[in-house]
């Protein structure tokens, strides 16, 4: 199946049908590898996704040749999507390479600001044939700042984001407990894709929750960022790096599989562009799974 060139037919799809797409972040060969890999054993679309910091590894242009290479021989929908993007120049750095969905991370701006630099991104991005991601609140361990509803509804009205990400309990690299109050809160004033952060630990049925308030976004990095640190520190019994590359792989695939089952996306890779049926984000509405 096709490279997502369009983000949005994806996030329109999950949406409609009422699943979560894994979003793993990677930063190398044999972590997209393994997490394609996963997604077609689990026929379930996909995203993958670069921080900044990893296109310090692998340049924007390289690693979407990459993954456009790696979607031409697999039969799932693959999207890449730059992740807590700083500015708009390195936006237009990764739509320039073909990403077809970046994020915008305003964390630290004031918030009209925020609302200011993601309308900017917005205009290009959709002129290019991409999608939006943006947040105004913080996600990291000692510096979590609540999503209010107000605020994401003014993302999607006046900034127009094609998904807002919350924060609402998780948090990169810890486990997590959702406020699934205020989830449900914002879900229900803004009724439209909203996006998960530290979904590494979350727990499954907290995620089930999720996607059926229309979550349709789960960002990935931690556990797959410990199975290679994991990897790294008990090879030393294999004959060579290729023995260790290939060990990674399997073991990222397994951990790729398991996030994959748990945000309801296995056997949803059809064709995105086909129209998926309407709904609105409540628990139980028609096309929520789980």
């Amino acid at each position: 199946m096709p490279f997502v060139e369009d983000g949005r037919s994806l996030i329109r799809y999950a949406f409609g049908r009422g699943f979560s797409l894994a979003a793993f972040n990677v930063c190398s060969a044999e972590m997209v590898r393994a997490c394609v890999e996963a997604a077609e054993e689990a026929s379930a679309p996909i995203i993958v996704q670069t921080y900044p910091t990893d296109l310090e590894q692998v340049p924007a242009a390289a690693m979407a040749a990459l993954v456009r290479s790696l979607a031409a021989r697999t039969s799932v929908p693959v999207l890449l999507h730059l992740d807590h993007g700083r500015d708009f120049e390195m936006a237009m750095t990764c739509l320039r390479a073909g990403y077809g969905s970046v994020m915008f991370d305003g964390a630290e701006r004031p918030f009209v600001e925020v609302v200011a630099q993601t309308s900017r991104i917005v205009e290009v991005a959709h002129a290019m044939g991409a999608s939006v991601e943006v947040a105004a609140d913080s996600f990291n361990h000692g510096h979590v700042t609540a999503t209010r509803a107000e605020e994401a509804a003014r993302l999607f009205e006046e900034a127009g984001a094609d998904m807002v990400a919350v924060s609402v309990g998780s948090e990169h690299g810890r486990a997590s407990v959702l406020d699934l109050d205020r989830l449900r809160e914002v879900a229900e004033r803004v009724g439209r894709p909203l996006v998960l952060h530290g979904g590494s630990g979350i727990p499954t049925s907290d995620l089930v929750v999720a996607r059926a308030l229309g979550v349709v976004k789960v960002n990935i990095g931690s556990a797959l960022y410990r199975t290679l640190r994991s990897v790294w520190e008990h090879s030393a019994d294999a004959p060579d790096h290729r023995a260790v590359y290939a060990r990674a792989r399997e073991q990222l695939k397994t951990v790729a599989l398991e996030r994959i089952r748990a945000t309801g996306a296995g056997g949803e890779a059809v064709d995105v562009h086909a129209p998926a049926a309407p709904s609105t984000p409540t628990i139980g509405r028609p096309g929520a799974h789980g």
